[in-house]
């Protein structure tokens, strides 16, 4: 499986509860984003990452890897032409961020659940918890040894499925394919885009039944094309 770390536009640690409900207005335009950048309300992280996601509540505890994986992981979500779907499609086109990962299972190594284990000892980047009573934290990894680590044990993992909404699948798909469709006739496209990767949290298949946690939106995105 090809998973990679990536550059990650997300809330400031310090007025995260202020930005998630307003991730609304944040997410509904391109000024509103670049708004809330300027303000410092957002962020974008300079270098490229990979995020540990946990979630807990009365269920239990699923831990989970944030990545960006090829567009082609989602292949259930093809397929759906609804208007509600290519609406959605055409707005993350327009804003140029995919708003939340998308939420993937994998089969996770017991050296994986070891590696994010360590990840999970240094201090979260956010601790949150949301009306439902479900806390969310996310850690960053960003060092050199840690991200060869867990890189390695995604390359050797088998394709994900997708636990998610299939609109929402088809939305990101759909997306990718306008923007590419943009390049292609502007005589710019290489395959190597950002809009040729979608953010996704994967997770242990061990660890979910049906369907998996959402990521909250806004918490971490993934800037597909310039905006």
């Amino acid at each position: 499986m090809k998973a990679l770390p990536f550059p990650c536009i997300r809330p400031a640690q310090d007025r995260v509860l202020e930005a998630l409900p307003a991730m609304g207005g944040i997410l509904s335009g391109n000024d509103a984003l670049r708004g809330a950048i300027a303000d410092g309300l957002m962020l974008k992280d300079p270098g490229a990452a990979y995020y540990v996601y946990e979630c807990s509540g009365e269920l239990g505890r699923v831990t989970g890897v944030v990545a960006i994986c090829p567009t082609s992981v989602l292949a259930d979500g093809k397929g759906d032409a609804s208007a509600d779907v290519a609406a959605a499609a055409r707005a993350i086109a327009e804003l140029k961020v995919q708003p939340r990962p998308v939420s993937l299972a994998y089969e996770a190594s017991p050296v994986m659940d070891i590696i994010l284990g360590a990840a999970k000892e240094g201090a979260s980047l956010y601790a949150v918890t949301d009306p439902a009573g479900i806390t969310h934290r996310a850690w960053e990894v960003k060092r050199e040894d840690a991200v060869g680590a867990i890189r390695a044990m995604l390359d050797q993992a088998p394709e994900p499925v997708l636990t998610d909404d299939p609109a929402y699948a088809a939305a990101l798909t759909g997306a990718s394919q306008l923007l590419a469709d943009e390049a292609r006739a502007a005589g710019t496209y290489t395959g190597k885009e950002p809009f040729n990767f979608t953010v996704a949290v994967l997770f242990p298949a061990a660890q979910v039944s049906g369907a998996a946690p959402q990521v909250p939106t806004g918490l971490l995105t993934h800037q597909v094309a310039r905006f």
